[in-house]
């Protein structure tokens, strides 16, 4: 049995969703905190194996609550708390930096999707309560630099990739923005090729998501809009709820298609066009996430000659979506997620020389 507690200082929302993960065979309801001193007690005493938390607590925020459960008693957290704005989806991104693993915009009771939300949450939780954390001393510097790869280095590390990627893609889910925030701080600012990411994402996180991630590592990081121009040293995510891809003249398409896998934005689509469009110029990267969204498209990239890589097991969160490129071929390269970015500078700046 997975032994889940709940967080969250409105009662209507704990019996809520007590009564959601009973009727779960797998999960044991173990407590319910109703503030953030009782949850990390609670967490020490119960030793609960997942932990769904509000970001908001009536005696200390989410941080500092996050913050003295990884150091004291780690065990994964799950955020789930009302997004009403880009600013308060920024909030669950900065709990990454405390140790939180996922975060879900609490659902509204009445709402059409409440049911699927409610199993996205679920199941986020299921999956979290699997992955192994540690202890972990917070240290927080607002003046942090990004860790850009030496250029020299970089470039005399042998067995550089034969493709000279002009256009990078990159799909994620279920631990993704960790995963992209480390790669986006390897690589320097002046990076020479776009960057394009489908980023599998709770409803009215993504431009949390992009602020963090522009304060974080210092790139130029914008939500694409139909028919932008690929500049290098950008990175472009995907709407919510709109598929992205790229066209021959290497501009944004954005289109309101079916679903693929199961997702929309899909990272199967982006990888397609960018397999028809872009061709042997394009290398493909496929991050932790659960599912199978994006194997088939990384495959189509590798067929059309360009460089593929896939997240290791090791390192990935959930090992779904790049597990499944490993098991078809897709992935050129299975490379742990620190030696991602390095290897994205070393195949572009093989393409400066070419200039």
């Amino acid at each position: 049995m997975i032994k889940v507690l709940i967080v969250d200082d409105s009662a209507s929302v704990r019996t809520l969703f007590v009564e959601m993960f009973k009727r779960e065979e797998d999960f044991e309801v173990v407590g319910c905190a109703e503030d953030g001193y009782s949850a990390v007690r609670m967490v020490r005493d119960l030793k609960p194996d997942v932990v769904t938390m509000d970001v908001n607590l009536p005696d200390c925020d989410g941080f500092r609550v996050t913050r003295m459960i990884m150091e004291e008693n780690p065990v994964p957290i799950v955020i789930v708390s009302a997004i009403y704005r880009a600013s308060d989806a920024e909030i669950g991104f900065r709990l990454i930096d405390t140790g939180a693993l996922a975060f879900h915009n609490k659902p509204a009771l009445k709402s059409e999707d409440f049911a699927d939300q409610m199993q996205d949450i679920i199941v986020s939780a299921r999956l979290m309560s699997e992955v192994r954390v540690v202890r972990r001393k917070i240290r927080f510097s607002k003046d942090s630099a990004p860790k850009v790869v030496d250029p020299v280095a970089s470039a005399i590390q042998p067995e550089l990739p034969s493709a000279k990627g002009k256009v990078v893609c990159v799909g994620a889910s279920t631990g993704g923005p960790q995963a992209i925030k480390e790669i986006l701080m390897t690589l320097p600012k002046e990076f020479p090729a776009p960057v394009l990411v489908v980023q599998h994402m709770s409803e009215g996180f993504t431009k949390g998501m992009v602020s963090w991630l522009k304060n974080n590592t210092g790139h130029d990081i914008r939500i694409a809009s139909q028919n932008d121009k690929l500049i290098p040293g950008v990175v472009y995510f995907a709407p919510e709820g709109i598929h992205m891809e790229v066209s021959a003249n290497k501009r944004i398409v954005l289109t309101d298609a079916p679903k693929v896998n199961g997702i929309k934005p899909s990272a199967s689509i982006l990888f397609n066009s960018v397999a028809c469009n872009i061709g042997s110029s394009a290398v493909g990267v496929l991050l932790t996430g659960m599912g199978r969204d994006g194997a088939d498209g990384l495959l189509e990239i590798r067929r059309n000659g360009g460089y593929t890589i896939a997240q290791d097991k090791e390192s990935s969160i959930v090992f779904g979506m790049p597990g499944e490129a490993v098991k078809i071929g897709a992935a050129k390269s299975v490379l742990p997620l620190d030696n991602i970015g390095g290897e994205l500078c070393r195949i572009f700046l093989g393409l400066l020389e070419d200039k």
